[in-house]
């Protein structure tokens, strides 16, 4: 296990690996910026975007989607050019977007959440279609980590503040909500759930917040909300964001964390937080889901402003 120098965030999130690259793209989700790190070359690329940035998910076709404060936008490959798609918190003063995963047909599931008052369950859990955001449901204190099981048709998604990670069990399409229930519900020992990672086999991987590490269970093949616990791994940070599979057969797994609000005694403890983290794969991964040409833009949409 190493983690990059040269590159610390306050929030580092939405961690996506590019095989056609053999680089790791991810965000500063407390400002504006996203990275780019090669693995051959060990160097890391800046851009720079016009809006808070808060997770992004890639599409067909080599463009992202970028989840922010001020919506949802479609962006270039290399992140030069913006389409703003929909926003369905705007004109909200408490209200703004937060993760954003894309499902394994194609359409991206987001978040919500209320920055003024992170326990408030205003959080909602929507998925974009044809330029619209469908809510799909409610209640959350702050609506993160978003994952999908293609085997099982089930999705996943953190209600980070009441420490609980539901699990959804979908219909066919995976359009659809037919059941829902709590997965895991963790210790306050334990942190509070923030990003989510399904590997090749089903498995579900937990990033927690407020504990550092990641915790990883198996899932019922007949039931939803029963999770048989499998692995943990422990890192040096106080924040464990999320991970993502990638590198060679993805074999290698790629972590996010923050140093979102040390203090001194926490930052000497914990120096490597919000640095990326790189270790061995406890399970083999897959590549992430693209967003399908079907749900993206086709002309710019109203009720989207890049002024906070």
């Amino acid at each position: 296990m190493h983690s990059v120098k040269g590159i610390k965030t306050t929030i580092g999130e939405s961690p996506i690996w590019k095989p056609d690259t053999n680089s790791l793209v991810w965000v500063e989700a407390a400002g504006s910026e996203i990275f780019e790190y090669s693995i051959h070359s060990q160097n890391t690329q800046i851009f720079h975007v016009p809006f808070d940035i808060t997770a992004i998910a890639r599409c067909e076709g080599n463009g992202w989607i970028c989840a922010s404060k001020q919506g949802l936008f479609y962006c270039t490959s290399s992140f030069d050019d913006f389409t703003p798609i929909a926003d369905p918190c705007f004109g909200s003063t408490k209200l703004h977007l937060n993760d954003a995963v894309t499902a394994p047909n194609g359409h991206l599931w987001f978040g919500s959440m209320n920055h003024k008052q992170l326990e408030a369950p205003d959080g909602k859990l929507y998925r974009l279609t044809a330029n619209t955001a469908l809510e799909m449901d409610s209640g959350f204190s702050v609506a993160n980590g978003i994952a999908f099981s293609p085997a099982l048709k089930r999705a996943y998604c953190s209600n980070m503040f009441q420490r609980k990670v539901y699990e959804y069990q979908l219909d066919d399409s995976m359009t659809q909500i037919i059941e829902k229930s709590v997965f895991v519900e963790l210790d306050e020992c334990k942190g509070y759930p923030d990003g989510l990672s399904v590997d090749r086999h089903g498995n579900l991987y937990i990033c927690h917040w407020d504990c550092g590490i990641i915790s990883y269970y198996t899932p019922s093949r007949t039931k939803i909300g029963h999770a048989t616990q499998i692995g943990e791994i422990n890192l040096t940070v106080k924040h464990a964001t999320r991970c993502a599979f990638g590198g060679e057969d993805f074999n290698t797994l790629f972590v996010t964390t923050a140093d979102y609000e040390l203090t001194t005694q926490e930052s000497e403890l914990y120096p490597s937080s919000g640095e990326l983290f790189i270790l061995d794969a406890p399970t083999q991964g897959r590549e992430e889901y693209r967003v399908s040409t079907d749900v993206l833009p086709h002309s710019n949409q109203v009720n989207v402003s890049l002024t906070s």
